[in-house]
């Protein structure tokens, strides 16, 4: 072919949609239409059943039920391309030399016999109130990182994506904005349209903000809570300030920084802790991997983070926020100053383990009235005082901050009593079984005092996760080998750990997550499985760490996967305070597949360059050994890109051969 054909043939793939890869269309679905998605879905959530859930058979969702929906219908759809794509012997060739496929189907094998074997699978299959990420999304997390590996080949699909990333971060940090001025535009008319359907249009009006009106304007985007946005920007802020250098022309570095300073704004509105802690970690290993670019322009350097850090602080003094501070009161570890030790419901009485000392309540009921009767740990009567406002006090100053109080019931119990102890209501009433609790939700259950690990003195270590992680930790034991099933946490956490739910401040909540990426998983999925997706995350963490660390960045390609690596750490990071969740999950496992495809397409680059070093040096020794490695390189990126012809490009193919 000559040389203008080619030249013409290049030109017109560069103007042709995608460039010819259409199997970019639903990656970029997941990049860029499931995290905005915000719809109203009405549901029963069948959890009536539990003793901790409230006898409700409706409930709404507006930010998780239909990007799970979507989602999973856009993984089935990448399924079925790569089963079809695996009759192909070359495709399959290639994959053999994927290390780091192992571990990851093993990961969702693993995930789905957790489900399969679980005595909640029904739950792990159609998904959890309040989650809704189900074994299916948990599938489709491992077909979207091979997918996304596999169809990412060259530079232009690269730049393809990073506009669909740009696109995203445009909506979000505008959400953003109209969040953070307290005129959300989730409440605004056409917003409600947008978010509920026409069936439910009632809703319109009644659906209530909760984070919009919590005084400090907190910004959530559309991740059902603000402390997503932390994890979020964990992830893509690395990403979005690389891109900065990734691109060539001066406006298109403009675009970026103006994006990157949206999103941190936004952040910072969020509230989130943990961005503040991974950010700065994620800086330093920035600082470390671009030390060549930075002492190459440190003239242009040392000026820019200056302004940053005065810039930063004006910031932070105009919302009056000191951010060392901010952090340093999360992680202070304050031991528990609680005086109560335990409760326990007996045939006969209440015990309450107290300021080190025991006492024992009840209450004697007849025709005429009720009574409460107090007896210390030796069996003796204990003297108390009847307030105006209808609480009785004990006069033993031991038992200081308890207050009780005794009133009519109803059919079923015609005497209810009541424990005050740290701002909660403990109710219970004697029946034909002895003292019966009655939990927040007005069900009888019953209390325990739930083992606790680690931060068992801690409750209230990272705000509150102290609590969470060291009653979750104790569960990974019921998981050693297969977990509880997809979207099982909150069917088998400790609901009725009374003194620790009080203690912690937990007593009025339902927990449904650990708030830690690790236990969730190893709890639902497995410690098996928990080591697969560290595996998959070492292997990527540490292929990037041997790929970028001599990296003079010649290449802007090498930009692209600096700044995933980094995000890919950051989320990790912000995982140890944070779960998976189908608002942000999606886009953490695509960067993962898109970051093994760069490293990849960085490979093949670097090995052609040492080639063509070599042989115009005229090194014939070099060049016999950068010849294999190119060789194995363009074997798996052309594995890669065997799939084109699947996708719109036969006839492509077909044509070329005949010209050849």
């Amino acid at each position: 072919m000559s040389q203008y054909k080619k030249k013409k043939t290049t030109a017109q793939n560069n103007y042709e949609f995608l460039h010819g890869n259409y199997a970019l269309i639903p990656l970029m679905a997941v990049i860029f239409i499931v995290p905005l998605i915000v719809r109203l879905y009405r549901y029963d959530p069948n959890l009536s059943q539990f003793y901790w859930f409230l006898d409700s058979t409706e409930e709404i969702d507006v930010f998780l039920y239909w990007k799970s929906r979507i989602f999973t219908a856009l993984g089935a759809i990448m399924g079925l391309v790569l089963v079809f794509q695996f009759t192909n012997r070359k495709f399959r060739n290639a994959q053999k030399k994927t290390i780091w496929l192992y571990p990851l189907a093993a990961y969702g094998i693993l995930t789905l016999l957790s489900t399969l074997f679980s005595q909640y699978r029904s739950f792990g299959f159609s998904g959890i109130h309040e989650q809704f990420e189900s074994v299916w999304v948990i599938l489709s997390y491992c077909v979207l990182t091979f997918f996304a590996y596999v169809f990412v080949k060259n530079a232009a699909d690269l730049a393809t994506l990073r506009r669909a990333f740009f696109a995203l971060f445009t909506v979000l940090c505008a959400l953003g904005i109209t969040q953070l001025r307290g005129k959300d535009f989730w409440e605004t008319k056409f917003g409600r349209q947008l978010m509920v359907p026409e069936k439910y249009a009632p809703y319109r009006e009644s659906l209530s903000f909760n984070f919009s009106h919590s005084g400090t304007h907190q910004v959530y985007l559309t991740f059902y809570n603000p402390n997503y946005v932390g994890m979020f920007a964990s992830l893509v802020l690395p990403f979005s300030i690389f891109c900065i250098f990734s691109v060539r022309k001066w406006w298109q570095k403009l675009l970026w920084i103006a994006i990157s300073v949206g999103l941190l704004v936004c952040t910072f509105n969020s509230g989130s802790k943990t961005f503040l802690i991974s950010i700065a970690i994620c800086i330093l290993a920035a600082l470390i991997f671009c030390r060549k670019v930075v002492l190459k322009r440190i003239l242009f350097v040392v000026p820019v983070c200056i302004a940053l850090f005065f810039g930063a602080r004006a910031y932070f003094k105009h919302i009056a926020l000191d951010p060392i501070q901010y952090v340093k009161n999360a992680i202070r570890l304050n031991k528990n100053s609680s005086l109560l030790d335990d409760i326990r419901f007996t045939q006969k009485d209440v015990v309450i383990e107290y300021n080190n000392a025991t006492l024992h309540v009840t209450y004697a009921a007849n025709e005429l009235g009720a009574v409460l009767i107090f007896l210390d740990g030796n069996g003796q009567m204990l003297d108390y005082t009847s307030r105006e406002d209808g609480y009785t006090e004990l006069a033993d100053p031991t038992f200081s901050g308890l207050l009780f109080r005794l009133q009519e019931g109803n059919a079923y119990y015609p005497w209810l009593a009541s424990i005050h102890v740290r701002g909660c209501i403990v109710y219970f009433t004697i029946t034909e079984d002895g003292c019966q609790y009655i939990n927040n939700v007005g069900k009888f259950a019953q209390a325990i005092k739930a083992p606790a690990s680690l931060f068992g003195d801690y409750d209230s270590f990272a705000s509150g996760r102290g609590y969470l992680w060291s009653r979750s930790i104790p569960m990974l034991r019921h998981s050693l080998i297969l977990g509880t099933g997809a979207d099982s946490f909150s069917l088998v956490f400790p609901h009725n750990d009374l003194p620790g739910r009080i203690n912690s401040g937990f007593y009025y909540s339902l927990v449904t997550k650990p708030h830690n990426l690790y236990l969730q998983i190893g709890v639902q999925h497995g410690v098996p499985a928990l080591l697969c997706f560290l595996a998959v995350c070492l292997i990527y963490l540490f292929q990037s760490l041997s790929l970028y660390w001599k990296s003079d960045f010649s290449d802007r390609n090498h930009f692209i996967g600096t700044g995933i690596m980094l995000g890919v750490l950051g989320y990790l990071i912000a995982g140890i305070s944070n779960d998976s969740c189908v608002a942000i999950a999606p886009l953490f496992w695509a960067l993962l597949g898109i970051g093994f495809a760069v490293n990849q397409i960085n490979k093949k680059s670097a090995a052609e360059a040492a080639f063509a070093a070599n042989r115009t040096a005229g090194n014939p020794s070099a060049v016999a050994e950068s010849s294999p490695a190119i060789a194995k390189n363009s074997s798996a990126v052309d594995g890669n890109s065997s799939t084109s012809s699947s996708l719109g490009s036969t006839r492509k193919a077909s044509k070329k051969k005949r010209k050849k």
